[in-house]
């Protein structure tokens, strides 16, 4: 158990006496990792009658090295429109599209006149180690908004 004997988790809601009910079980492996497990009396959650347990753990984490990647996100796109249509302006593919080659060619162009642009204008993006890969700024305000529809719920 991980949770130490005889810590109160409950406050009977009839009597108010302090009961153990909870347990905390882990394996041997995991105990290992625990630096604390307790609980929090003084946040208690609205309309509840178990204190909220909190388990520290030690873990180390594994760091993911990431690949340098384009912040398209940071680009002024007035811009990077610019320098493209500059950049395909240069008489660098064949005016005509008549053979694969002539394709592969025109291919060629477009991609160089892309990366160009690319390489003048798309920062680079610096991940944090530990970011979540799934999130994006425009879940904000629907997380936000879903703390406030469940707050309204046990209202």
């Amino acid at each position: 158990m991980a949770l130490p004997a005889l810590l109160p988790t409950l406050v009977a809601c009839s009597t108010g006496n302090l009961t153990c009910v909870d347990n905390v079980f882990v394996t041997r492996e995991l105990r290992e990792s625990i630096v604390q497990c307790t609980t929090q009396p003084g946040d208690i959650p609205v309309k509840t009658d178990h204190y909220p347990i909190v388990t520290i753990l030690e873990w180390e984490v594994a760091r993911v090295l990431d690949t340098p990647r384009r912040n398209f996100r940071g680009v002024e796109w007035k811009v990077f429109r610019e320098t493209l249509h500059a950049a395909l302006q240069r008489d660098d593919g064949p005016p005509h599209v008549r053979t694969i080659a002539d394709l592969k060619a025109l291919y060629a162009a477009v991609m160089c006149a892309i990366n160009e642009a690319m390489d003048a204008h798309v920062p680079f993006s610096k991940p944090c180690p530990h970011q979540k890969r799934w999130w994006a700024l425009e879940l904000k305000p629907l997380v936000v908004q879903r703390r406030r529809m469940g707050r309204r719920a046990h209202q």
